[in-house]
């Protein structure tokens, strides 16, 4: 990895480059206690003991948190954090964690660390960012490490080929109808072929020359200084007339990108960076700083004089098994004498746990981790944040299990599939069985009860029911490729009477 240097403006520090310095390392330890734990695979190590390097011997706290997310279908590392709609923001890792458990029912957090650099006003990361897919940012151009997490285990890191923005449909199922080039941002087009997107910190006019559709925004992001953009939402209208720009809003641009009515009312747009290169379908990335250990070799050079100094810490490392692991380490605790450790030491750290890949994160009073306590059922802190407190930051690596949600599947365009025929008989039985007819070529069904939906493999479901008025419908799922979902079958009322008004009604049931 080449190693550039970063000027950032208002990030958790302030940085002096000086000249790079080398030191070549002898490093031993001696741990007085170690600690090892596990929950659904998943290891927590905590380590007390003597660091020794070059003859500068320290007391040490160090916490390890590590599973293989390669050989493991149901263990991940996702990104986490507090940002709201339409802006930033921070939080501490427990609060992220919180707001996985709430969004992502299909995940459980098992435990986290701190993750990039930030902004300390504002609380958008230095570097980029991927939340599920959507390029939250590009970074602010400081040509950092960014570290990908792909579905299949695979972990990236270095830098991504941005390849410009894009226009992604997505139609109401979450699958992508199409994808546009975005040639400029804030701009008109300058020709009939290009395509530009405003954003609503553009202020004024557009003027009535190209057609024009108006997003009604579920979510803004644009940093202080308008490097990187993100938006995403809904089409309200089209209109080739003046378009005075108004706060959540994005405004697409262009010359008969719509002419064939691909995009319809219930589809998302989204804009953002389109990421490339190795991170072409990363589902989560999050950026780094220092590269620590190269090849299984602890790094002997640093470019900041940061390094050399002794502070708390946050790194991540991989294994040659497919292992990724975190690891923090206690600093500024003068009571305790846990001074922290420089970059030096940190990357022999990462090589004592055998990393072959290793990468600085923001550390500091940012510096923590947590990990599930199954007989608190709480997750507990467990280095010791050198503030006194869990810091708010703005972005954070968890360790979850459960399944990934299918990733977006790429419909033909033009979608030329043959619209299924909506199933017809439907029906529900005394005893809350729910039946209709088979659809040829379905590969499955939707059905809706109350408007919540249950998947369905088959033509019938046994619900279960509370007394009142219920309304129920399905749809015919499609494939990708020949067929496309039918529309909603007619919808069924149906009364679930009380217990003792049901019993007294089948005394007088002349068939019981």
């Amino acid at each position: 990895m080449k190693k550039i240097l970063l000027v950032v403006l208002l990030t958790c520090y302030t940085f002096l480059f000086i000249p790079t310095i080398n030191v070549q390392a002898s490093f031993t330890y001696d741990w007085a206690t170690k600690e090892t734990e596990f929950y659904k695979s998943v290891r927590h190590t905590e380590l007390i003991g003597m660091i020794n390097y070059n003859g500068v011997e320290t007391q040490q706290k160090v916490n390890y948190l590590g599973g293989n997310i390669f050989n493991n279908d149901d263990l991940h590392i996702i990104t986490g954090d507090n940002f709201r709609d339409f802006g930033w923001g921070k939080g501490t890792i427990l609060t992220m964690t919180d707001r996985i458990n709430e969004n992502f029912p299909n995940y459980t957090v098992i435990g986290g660390v701190n993750g990039d650099f930030y902004n300390v006003n504002v609380g958008y990361p230095v570097e980029a960012y991927v939340n599920n897919f959507e390029v939250i940012s590009m970074g602010l151009g400081s040509n950092r490490t960014v570290i990908g997490f792909k579905d299949n285990g695979e972990v990236v890191f270095g830098r991504p080929d941005w390849q410009g923005y894009e226009l992604i449909v997505y139609d109401k199922d979450g699958n992508i109808k199409n994808t546009l080039g975005i040639d400029g941002i804030n701009r008109m087009p300058s020709n009939e072929t290009e395509l530009t997107a405003f954003f609503d910190n553009f202020v004024g006019t557009i003027p009535a020359e190209y057609q024009k559709m108006i997003i009604t925004a579920t979510d803004i992001k644009i940093d202080d200084s308008a490097v990187t953009y993100f938006g995403k939402g809904h089409p309200n209208f089209e209109t080739a007339e003046a378009y005075e720009m108004a706060l959540q809003r994005i405004v697409i641009v262009g010359n008969n990108f719509n002419s064939d009515n691909f995009i319809e009312d219930t589809d998302t747009l989204v804009v953002q960076q389109h990421m490339g290169g190795e991170f072409e379908g990363v589902r989560f990335a999050i950026g780094a700083w220092e590269t620590l250990v190269t090849d299984g070799v602890a790094a002997e050079s640093f470019p900041s004089e940061h390094s050399i100094y002794r502070h708390p810490r946050t790194a991540i490392g991989v294994k040659d098994d497919g292992t990724v692991f975190f690891v923090t380490v206690d600093g500024r605790d003068y009571i305790n004498n846990f001074l922290g450790v420089t970059n030096f030491e940190l990357a022999e750290i990462m090589v004592y746990f055998d990393a072959v890949e290793a990468y600085n994160l923001d550390g500091g009073g940012s510096t923590t981790m947590s990990w599930w306590n199954e007989e608190t059922e709480t997750y507990d802190i467990m280095n010791t944040p050198s503030d006194g407190y869990v810091r708010p930051v703005s972005n954070g690596l968890f360790f979850v299990v459960g399944l990934h949600e299918p990733a977006p599947v790429q419909l033909p365009y033009p979608d030329t599939r043959t619209i299924l025929s909506a199933p017809g008989n439907l029906q529900i039985a005394y005893d809350g069985l729910i039946t209709f007819d088979s659809v040829e070529h379905a590969t499955g069904y939707e059905l809706y009860i109350d408007d919540e939906l249950y998947i369905l493999d088959n033509p019938w479901f046994q619900a279960t029911l509370e007394p009142g008025m219920h309304t129920f419908w399905v749809i015919a799922q499609g494939d990708y490729t020949d067929f496309k979902d039918s529309l909603g079958s007619e919808p069924v009322n149906y009364t679930i009477m009380p217990e003792r008004t049901r019993a007294i009604l089948d005394l007088f049931n002349p068939l019981q």
